[in-house]
């Protein structure tokens, strides 16, 4: 175990964790940073397991052009447990667990409501900032537990599309498949534990 404490009360870092915390608070308030973008560095640049790194703009017009909170009206991002990371002093960690009703038109419109409930997995996420504090880095997406929600342990927004029928057609945006590959390789692994029994070896 490390001692969170020391490492954090040694820190070098100008900001202080509840400030950097708020600060995190802040951004998600202003929906990631589009009402505010001024919350967000020149250098800032968003994460995903699949998507990204996005540069600022990129990000902005991205998350902007889904219009969740026109399809979810009742949505919860349900932002949780939010803690500084003793490694890095700089990041904000959260956790979140989307939770909403499609109801509302996605995209502009161009996705017709589907009266579909959401419910996503926990999922980690993170914040990085510069001494000025402006956020550089947003992380998200990332699944803790595949096995909880309807999103097919998808997170993000490929996790909400997918629970209310719109799953994107690539593999990436659908629930993970074991490959042929890993099947074989599953496959030849028990095969061996069997050779291995007949000759009375163990595991």
């Amino acid at each position: 175990m490390v001692d969170e404490a020391a490492m954090l009360a040694a820190s070098t870092f100008p900001i202080s964790p509840d400030d950097l915390i708020a600060r995190t608070k802040a951004i998600l308030a202003n929906k990631n940073g589009v009402e505010n973008p001024a919350l967000l560095a020149s250098d800032f640049k968003f994460v995903a397991p699949v998507v990204g790194p996005l540069p600022k703009d990129d990000f902005l017009q991205a998350f902007d052009g889904f219009k969740l909170e026109e399809g979810f009206p009742d949505a919860n991002a349900g932002y949780y447990a939010f803690r500084i990371d003793p490694f890095e002093p700089n990041r904000v960690w959260f956790d979140t667990r989307f939770r909403g009703t499609n109801t509302g038109p996605l995209s502009g419109g161009s996705l017709a409501a589907t009266g579909k409930k959401v419910e996503a997995p926990p999922q980690a996420c993170s914040m990085l900032f510069n001494e000025r504090g402006e956020c550089t880095q947003l992380t998200a997406g990332y699944v803790m537990d595949k096995q909880v929600g309807n999103t097919g342990g998808l997170g993000g927004v490929f996790g909400i599309f997918y629970a209310i029928g719109y799953g994107l057609p690539f593999p990436e945006a659908q629930p993970w498949k074991k490959s042929k590959r890993y099947n074989l390789f599953l496959k030849f692994s028990e095969f061996q534990k069997f050779v291995k029994s007949l000759g009375g070896g163990s595991d």
